[in-house]
């Protein structure tokens, strides 16, 4: 290996790469590296007498190993958009080209620009620029001989040209041997956690050092070290060496051959530090307030070392308690330093709503040959205007055991108080009055629905009682205690109903264990509701749902469902994971796990304070829950019942998405009673579940609750009423967006499939043709497929979708032409999951 020395060089990274690693790697060049290999090289012809033409089409061509959408990320030329992939389609262009030289550009002409696009002309010095981005590119991934050239091939009419990027990107150079160095300040314990979660720990490590491996076919890549360094920053700055930098990393590279590298990240750890004193500076909007300050001493997690003291100057802030400061840190003085509970106490800061405002200053250190190093912080803080009222309008689609239709769109108007620090230690309070009105689209019109809701609730910044000792032994990312109150009535035409009276209290805490893991517990939700029937319910609603059922135990719990002041309870914990925008759904995943045990504290207050040694199965009514049944009384049903709801997003190229869902569900009454309470049963059909039914429309299993037998639908449009105990739903759907920006929207085309059903429990009195069994539950999935639109403008998503039944298990074995010629629409906000 002539030509090189024995002692170790810093690579230099060629092209332009130095500039984005000076930060943090320091680099010196090294001779005669083409030796080991062969540079990768960038040529393209002199295209300057093309300027002008329009660019037609880009391609890659070449054995390029990365796929062209990723290569076109590094290309500034390309040519105008084409409608839905069409060739010679460019819509956009000639929006523009309307706009400017039909209108010549006036107020009209500039609207028909903005929405479309200029002419793609081609360019002769941003083509060599992109041509070398692609060289260095595959330098920086390890391709050393990579070669890139283009080439533009003018159209038969001069007038366009299709611009190639010939790409051979060679072999690629691996890393032989990885290490760390300068980490002996760390303990064995830390240098093999450092190790087992590197991004290039893919090889055996090294018996006498931890810290030294061998990766396995590891390809070099530049910014897979960058990222490495950042993790390495992270991990140390988290162990107590706070002055650790960027600039105290280095990469060091060793060319052993041709074809790999020797790769070692030198690092200089300096002093491991503890927590010092932290001080707050608070400001607030009160300009008469006075000025305050407070301080408390408070000791290390290890009686071994030395606390410290947290103060705080309080700035026209009548009203901010201490305690809110103090009760927020995730650290104590004393501990050892660890950036990320520093930037945990900031994170909690902001989560309490008081603050509009807050930054962490500049750290001051403490070095002294008789103590520990010690670093101290100073947080600033500006709080927000205690009290705010807002006025809104909005837009919903009701959906769940009272919606009338899942094409139901509805508008509405409230007012909501806020207060942002009602005690003084970051409580919040909100209280809020809506009210709306909804018609049925996919009807014959009119106002279908309306409803009143107000609401007050009491959120803490922190875990209250019984949980409050749980919030900081448990390291929670983030925690929140909320007690809530509504009260709701309703009137609901379709179902000739009124809710005089729907009112709910929860007790719930909220634990984030990470930024993408949340427990939620409901620890007390109590629910009472009094149902109240229009003017022809009887005949309209009832008398047709009760003739299409034999059973006279099912018809009365049907009129209990619909005419029965109801009492409720819940204790419910559910855990989620979500990765995926909640908005945008294009990557990731939404994960939700819940189980729940309900109605037990109706038949505790049944059989030991109101009937004592005797269960009624009711309790007596209270007020307007009273209602005008048997004796007044309200009824209870305990229950038991879990779910689940799963759903992935996989990008399918740069315009697409495909995205999985599976919802399962069991339900299950306890006690005496043989069904569940009517809200906490499952229903399947609709716009945002098997597409092809209407809104509770699927099931119970093949069963039928239609007046008419040989008809599909009747006056109750085959709404399955009484829903189900066990619930599943599949669903695949790909997006594809084949305009973007056009009226300021992306429009999106979906295609999807969905099947789905929900049957009765094993205690269930109903139709045994609705009954879950293992033997024959695939054939009663109701399964369909359509196509639909998606409008997505930044604030909105709007959605139609057409869906088509493929198997509907009521009609078992038979040819369905209805199904087939006439879709089911289905109207919704937002994507359908």
């Amino acid at each position: 290996m002539a030509g090189f020395p024995n002692s170790r060089r810093r690579l230099l990274f060629r092209g332009g790469l130095v500039s984005r690693w000076a930060a943090g790697f320091r680099v010196l060049s090294l001779l005669s590296l083409s030796i080991f290999w062969s540079p990768s090289t960038a040529q393209s012809q002199d295209v300057s007498h093309l300027d002008s033409l329009l660019v037609a089409n880009v391609s890659f061509v070449g054995d390029s190993f990365f796929p062209s959408d990723q290569l076109q990320l590094y290309v500034q030329t390309r040519g105008n958009r084409r409608l839905a992939g069409i060739p010679k389609v460019y819509w956009w262009r000639w929006l523009y080209s309307f706009g400017k030289n039909t209108l010549g550009g006036g107020a009209i002409g500039k609207v028909f620009m903005a929405t479309g696009e200029p002419p793609a002309l081609l360019d002769s010095s941003i083509l060599a620029a992109d041509v070398e981005q692609l060289r260095l590119f595959f330098e920086r991934e390890g391709f050393r001989s990579a070669t890139v050239s283009s080439e533009v091939i003018p159209s038969r009419s001069s007038k366009s040209a299709e611009v190639i990027f010939y790409v051979d990107s060679g072999n690629p150079t691996h890393i032989r041997t990885f290490r760390y160095s300068g980490l002996d300040g760390l303990e064995d314990a830390e240098k093999a956690d450092l190790a087992s979660k590197s991004l290039l720990s893919t090889g055996p490590e090294t018996p006498e050092d931890p810290l030294v491996w061998k990766p396995s076919q590891l390809r070099y890549s530049a910014p897979l070290l960058l990222e490495e360094r950042r993790r390495l920053l992270t991990y140390l700055k988290n162990q107590g060496f706070a002055l650790v930098g960027r600039d105290s990393i280095h990469a060091v590279v060793y060319p052993v051959s041709s074809d790999s590298f020797d790769v070692t990240i030198d690092v200089k750890l300096g002093p491991r530090f503890t927590f010092g004193d932290l001080s707050f500076s608070v400001s607030g909007p009160v300009s008469e307030s006075s000025f305050r300050t407070d301080s408390t001493y408070i000791e290390a997690s290890d009686p071994s070392s030395v606390g410290g003291y947290v103060r705080a100057e309080i700035t026209n802030e009548p009203y901010l308690d201490f305690d809110l400061l103090t009760r927020t840190l995730q650290f104590q003085p004393g501990d050892r330093y660890n950036q990320s509970r520093l930037l945990a106490t900031k994170r909690r800061l902001d989560a309490t709503g008081t603050f509009s405002f807050t930054d962490l200053g500049t750290p001051t250190t403490e070095l002294s040959p008789d103590a520990e190093p010690r670093i101290s912080h100073q947080i600033s803080l500006r709080t927000r205007v205690r009290h705010q009222v807002r006025f809104e309008t909005f837009m919903q689609q009701r959906n769940g055991a009272l919606a009338d239709t899942d094409n139901e769109l509805g508008a509405g108007l409230g007012v909501t108080y806020s207060n942002h620090n009602l005690f003084g230690g970051g409580e919040s309070f909100r209280l809020r009055s809506t009210g709306s009105l909804a018609a049925d689209l996919g009807g014959s019109g009119g106002f279908t629905s309306a409803q009143w809701e107000s609401s007050a609730s009491l959120a803490y910044p922190y875990l209250t009682f019984p949980l409050g000792r749980f919030d900081r032994l448990a390291n929670l990312y983030e925690a929140r205690s909320q007690l809530s109150l509504s009260l709701l009535a309703a009137r609901r035409d379709a179902l000739r109903l009124t809710l005089r009276g729907r009112g709910a209290m929860r007790y719930r805490f909220e634990l984030r264990h990470s930024e993408s893991l949340t427990s939620i517990l409901d620890m007390v939700e109590i629910t009472v509701s009094n149902p109240d029937t229009l003017s022809g319910f009887k005949e309209i609603f009832l008398d047709d749902v009760l003739n299409a059922i034999d059973d006279p135990v099912q018809r009365a719990q049907i009129i209990e469902d619909y005419t029965r002041p109801q009492f409720n309870n819940a204790l419910r914990y559910t855990l989620r994971s979500a990765t995926s925008d909640p908005f945008r759904r294009e990557s990731g995943h939404y994960r939700e796990v819940t189980a729940e045990v309900g109605g037990n504290l109706g038949r505790v207050l049944d059989g030991l304070v109101f009937t004592p040694g005797t269960i009624e199965g009711s309790l007596p009514g209270l007020g307007v829950f009273g209602g005008s049944g048997v004796g007044g009384r309200m009824i209870y049903r305990p229950y038991l019942r879990l779910s689940a709801d799963i759903r992935r997003y996989h990008p399918w190229g740069s315009r697409g998405v495909v995205a999985l869902k599976m919802v399962t569900g069991f339900a299950h009454p306890t006690g005496d009673s043989d069904v569940v309470p009517f809200d906490r049963r499952f229903y399947s059909g609709g716009a945002s579940s098997v597409r092809a039914w209407r809104l509770r429309e699927l099931g119970p299993g093949s069963a039928r609750f239609t007046s008419d037998s040989d008809s599909l639908v009747s006056s109750t449009d085959g709404s399955n009423i009484l829903g189900g105990d066990i619930k599943l739903e599949l669903s695949a759907e790909l997006r594809a967006t084949v305009i973007r920006s056009l009226f300021s929207a992306n429009w999106i085309v979906a295609f999807f499939a969905d099947a789905g059903n929900v049957w009765l429990g094993p205690r269930n009195p109903g139709n045994p043709d609705g009954r879950f069994r293992f033997d024959q539950f695939v054939s009663d999935l109701g399964v369909g497929a359509g196509v639909g639109l998606r409008l997505g403008w930044d604030f909105l998503i709007v959605r139609l979708d057409a869906a088509y039944k493929v198997h509907d298990p009521q009609r078992k074995g038979e040819f369905m032409p209805d199904g087939l010629r006439d879709p089911v629409l289905q109207f919704g906000i937002g994507h359908t999951f």
